[in-house]
């Protein structure tokens, strides 16, 4: 489904679909934040008791760098699919009439 990273391919390469039209958008991105925030934030202050606040505070960021990068693509691939399933798209002046 993926080109690269987080780039869909234009279209899919067993069935042809096109996936030209298709944007999941910052939905991913807010679902993630939202996601790698509540596990972090409470390992923060655990790590903050037990190490130094420096070691702490490294721990914490790259474990918020990993967990972004390991769960963006997944949500973007889900929102990607029940957009593509539900056949959302972007509203246009003629659907609010």
């Amino acid at each position: 489904m993926f080109k690269s990273y987080l780039q869909l391919r234009d279209a899919c390469p067993v069935c042809g679909a096109d996936f030209k039209s298709a944007d999941a958008g910052d939905g991913p991105a807010v679902f993630v934040i939202l996601i790698v925030g509540a596990i972090v934030a409470p390992l923060l202050l655990i790590l903050q008791r037990l190490l130094p606040d420096i070691v702490a505070l490294v721990i914490t960021l790259v474990a918020t760098v990993v967990l972004c990068l390991a769960f963006l693509p997944p949500f973007k691939a889900t929102l990607f699919a029940l957009q593509w399933k539900h056949k959302a798209r972007e509203a246009t002046h003629e659907d609010v009439e």
